[in-house]
């Protein structure tokens, strides 16, 4: 082809170009060609709304539509795990009371509660992987997300087991996981509400702590059994590495240690506590255990290991394994030649701990073929698979122990079987908790304890759901069989003959035996045991405990079971609100599942508006919070920084006497003021004195134990705030001076404003303590309409503050105590550490047979905030500390000395601070205006005091 044919651009040379066609012959008719679109209001109807968005609402990384997420904040087993019993049969174990044990494991902090229950759960399940990496126990019992992470438990984990006795006989036990932190003190309190025995849980190197001793005295408050399990006694031998003779020592001295802690208590001096007191394992109540060697025994058992071929009585043996008694020349002896020098051969070492130091010393040194050798010829261990020698020597000291103990359950089951049944206990437990007198009918019911009776049944906490949208009820059933499908009474904690609306009638619709990690379903839960039941809105109406009675028991006179006892003061608080104000309802939501979930916490709205929370610790709070964001609410929350909750009380007598009248001038009320003796008032907050005993004994109490001469003693009207408060209005008027019956027609309405009085103090509307509120004068006027309740409470209230404000008013704020574990070392740093916070060590202890120091002392509650973390710093890790709420104290200062120097942005001086934190309370709960005398007299009675001295 030639290349001039044609241009540059590919055109072909001497074409003559054709005339382009004109647009209106180009144009084309679209009306002929379009297709019709229809309006969108045809094609999606006129009930629909159609808009049409011109930008993206949402970021490009949003789906248009959520997908359906549910969360999970507990660990839980898809299916049920396999048992070495048939589950059916442990539900109808549940039958026989007498072959129910319920269990709560308590103790300090990191004493080993949860491991010594892997233990059982291992023995009793099939689970491969409950041994987690680095030789760490799986901590089954912990399930929640927090526990998981910081390896405590926090919340009170149930496991409804079935195992072997000795003689191989099952027994049903619901186990009780009790936190052991001193911030979780509820939770423990709650065990022990639920459980007929408690089990003390002891770290054979840190002895009795702080956690073990709060735990104690509410076990002895309660009259509740004990006995002890001393763990880790490994520890004496590969970690402490003491000698035998040395390892039975301190193995001794704990039993001695928590012994003398319970004889010293009021409630086993004053006959309140009427169980066996005393600890040893002669008497079969001690037992020990040992999770890295997974082993537990008792003297029984290891008696029965020695007699299993011989007929020997077994008990007769055991009761010779203790003590000072010496195995010499094949002979038992309580007089030994030499004590001195036969100290080695008492029983106990001869045929429990030198068997344990010759099983791990081989363990340790022999070669697989030596060791399996040494086990069959000195032992007659044949048990253990030859390729388990091989095993790493922790894995391998395990299934050495195991073999030569031959299993945990049957000792542990050994030893609980010495304690009392549901069947026993029924009775003591329903005495202890039922609120009223009891008639005749309900106690036969109790006293039956009768699977086929009519159903009494209390509530003792909610427990959340694995995806915390709701909560399944946890239940002590006393009488009757909790059915599925059945229809109970449910009586919350504000019911009362009187007011009866907190009441609903219930359908039970799912009822389980709680495994922590599962739940075994069950068609109910009879009389004796412990579970779970779900129904129609049951964890909306209940608040924290609840009461279920059969329906055919409804009754005018009904009580209910007593909500939970608080056994440390939740002193610790914060404010929160919704980061966005919008969503205040949701937050609002969030809070009342987390008081329903949080039994010690307390959630109130101040004045202010705000929502404050109190709690026992920091942990306690850290906890709670994240629950609070992740859980409940699921939104961002402000929160302020930790406070302290005050108090108010006085120091002198009233010091004039001011006649306070009501607002309509008929009525006139005189009140005096004077601090309550210290005795009283800790015997009040230990449960050693009970407000509520009938006044005849009380009076008595009074005039017995504190000296009261018997006319004051008889004028006790009330305590306030509460039943257990440490406030006391009397009635000390004069018949010639005042119209007695009228008064006494009167007394309700001035009792309500006594305890509305020392609810909300006059310094900064926080409780009152440790006052005396004495009525001396009463002119009432005998006209209903001019007396009504308006015009009394009002007046009573009145009265008391005044009576208050010029008897030397002041501040008491909260006063923890610390236990700090450290070594000698730290002593030096942790006395600058609490000086600096206004704090103290009173005492420093040695740990018997251990480098360790045990550090006493005091702190402020409002001084320690980040102490801990502090501790920790300045220490190395050497030492840890526990801050647990001992009393209150007066805040050095002035609260009402409007002169004293507060400077801004800066620390208050020491005598300025009583001002500083009454101001700032009142700013933080919205009360402007300062405290003052002022505002409950008239101007002139103000200026006369004033002038005179008095104020």
């Amino acid at each position: 082809m030639s290349e001039e044919l044609y241009d540059e651009f590919g055109n072909l040379i001497g074409v003559p170009e054709t005339e382009s066609s004109s647009d209106e012959a180009m144009e084309v008719n679209h009306s002929e060609v379009a297709v019709r679109q229809p309006e969108l209001q045809e094609v999606f109807g006129e009930d629909v709304e159609t808009i049409i968005a011109t930008s993206d609402a949402k970021d490009i990384s949003e789906p248009i539509v959520e997908p359906v997420t549910e969360q999970k904040f507990k660990v839980e087993e898809e299916d049920l795990p396999e048992t070495f019993y048939s589950k059916d049969y442990l539900w109808n174990m549940t039958f026989l009371p007498s072959k129910v044990r319920n269990i709560a494991l308590v103790g300090g902090l990191h004493s080993g509660k949860t491991t010594f229950l892997d233990q059982l759960v291992h023995e009793t399940h099939d689970i491969n992987h409950i041994q987690a990496k680095d030789y760490k126990p799986l901590r089954y019992t912990d399930n929640h997300t927090i526990e998981i992470k910081r390896g405590i438990s926090i919340k009170t984990s149930t496991m409804s087991l079935l195992m072997p006795d000795l003689e191989q006989k099952s027994t049903v036990t619901h186990i009780l996981d009790a936190p052991g932190h001193v911030d979780f003190v509820d939770e423990m309190a709650v065990a022990v509400r639920l459980a007929d025995v408690a089990v003390l849980v002891v770290d054979v190197v840190e002895g009795l702590t702080k956690g073990l001793q709060l735990a104690l005295d509410h076990i002895l408050l309660t009259n509740t059994p004990f006995c002890l399990n001393i763990s880790k006694f490994d520890r004496l031998i590969l970690e402490l590495r003491l000698p035998p003779l040395d390892a039975y020592y301190k193995l001794r001295s704990i039993v001695h240690e928590i012994n003398d802690y319970v004889s010293s208590s009021k409630h086993v001096k004053n006959g309140s506590y009427t169980r066996q007191t005393a600890l040893s394992p002669a008497l079969g109540n001690v037992c020990f255990s040992s999770s890295n060697l997974n082993s537990c025994f008792t003297l029984r058992s290891i008696a029965k290991k020695y007699l299993d071929n011989s007929k020997l009585d077994i008990d007769t043996f055991a009761t010779k394994l203790w003590g000072d008694i010496y195995y010499i020349d094949k002979k038992f002896t309580v007089k030994p030649p030499d004590k001195a020098a036969h100290a080695k051969s008492r029983s106990f070492i001869k045929f429990v701990l030198e068997p344990i130091y010759k099983l791990i010393t081989a363990t340790l040194t022999k070669s697989p073929k030596e060791l399996e050798q040494y086990l069959e010829e000195s032992h007659g261990i044949t048990s253990i698979h030859p390729s388990k020698f091989k095993l790493d020597v922790q894995l391998l000291l395990k299934e050495v122990f195991f073999a030569f103990f031959g299993g945990v359950c049957p000792p542990f089951v050994d030893l609980i079987q010495q304690m009392p049944s549901p069947e026993d206990m029924n009775v003591d437990k329903f005495n202890l908790l039922y609120k009223g007198n009891a008639s005749d009918e309900l106690l036969s019911h109790i006293e039956k304890c009768d699977p086929n009776g009519p159903v009494i049944a209390y509530v003792a906490k909610l427990i959340d759901s694995a995806s915390a949208a709701r909560f399944y009820a946890q239940v002590r059933v006393l009488s009757g069989t909790l059915k599925t499908g059945n229809s109970v009474l449910l009586l919350g904690e504000n019911y009362s003959p009187e007011f009866t609306d907190d009441m609903k009638v219930q359908d039970v619709r799912r009822a389980f035996l709680s495994c922590t990690r599962y739940k075994i379903p069950v068609e109910g839960i009879p009389a004796g045991s412990i579970g779970l039941i779900s129904g129609h809105d049951i964890d909306v109406f209940i608040s924290k405990t609840a009461t279920i009675f059969d329906q055919k028991l409804k009754s005018p006179t009904l009580e209910i079971f007593r909500p939970l006892d608080k056994i440390s003061k939740p002193v610790f608080k914060v404010a929160v609100q919704p980061a966005n104000p919008s969503e205040l309802s949701k937050f609002t939501e969030g809070l009342k599942k987390l008081n329903r979930s949080y039994v010690g916490s307390e959630i109130r709205v101040e004045q202010g508006g705000e929502h404050v929370i109190l709690g026992y610790g920091e942990l306690y709070l850290d906890c709670l919070l994240h629950d609070l964001r992740l859980l409940y609410a699921k939104l961002d929350i402000k929160v302020s920084d930790p406070v302290a909750r005050f108090s108010e009380t006085c120091l002198d007598i009233s010091k004039v006497k001011l006649v306070t009248e009501s607002a309509n001038t008929k009525n006139s009320l005189t009140v005096i003021a004077e601090p309550l003796e210290e005795s009283i008032s800790r015997d009040i907050e230990a449960g050693v004195l009970v407000p509520s005993i009938p006044s005849r004994e009380l009076a008595k109490r009074l005039r017995n134990d504190y000296g009261w001469d018997a006319l004051a003693a008889r004028s006790v009207w009330a305590f306030g705030p509460d039943e257990t408060g440490t406030c006391i209005l009397l009635e000390d008027t004069l018949p010639e001076e005042t119209d007695k019956s009228r008064l006494a027609e009167l007394k309700e309405l001035i009792i309500q404003g006594f305890k509305w009085s020392t609810r909300e103090g006059p310094l900064c509307d926080e409780p009152v303590r440790n006052i005396k509120f004495r009525i001396i004068g009463a002119q009432l006027s005998t006209n209903f309409l001019e007396s009504n309740g308006a015009q009394i409470i009002q007046m009573s209230r009145k009265a008391c503050y005044t009576a208050m404000m010029i008897a030397t008013p002041r501040l008491l704020e909260p006063i923890y105590e610390i236990e700090i574990l450290c070594f000698s070392s730290v002593l030096p740093a942790l006395n600058k550490l609490l000086d600096r916070r206004r704090g103290q060590i009173t005492n420093d202890n040695p740990v018997e047979g251990t480098p360790l120091y045990k550090v006493y002392g005091y702190i402020p509650v409002i001084e320690s905030v980040g102490l801990e973390t502090d501790i920790r710093m300045y220490s190395r890790g050497q030492a840890m500390c526990q801050l647990v709420f001992s009393h209150w104290s007066v805040v050095p200062g002035d609260p009402l000395d409007e002169d004293c120097f507060i400077p801004v942005l800066k620390p208050a001086p020491i005598q300025s601070l009583s001002r500083d934190f009454t101001m700032k309370t009142r700013k933080m709960k919205g009360l402007d205006d300062e405290p003052s005398l002022k505002k409950y007299v008239n101007h002139e009675v103000f200026e006369k005091l004033k002038s005179a001295g008095i104020i």
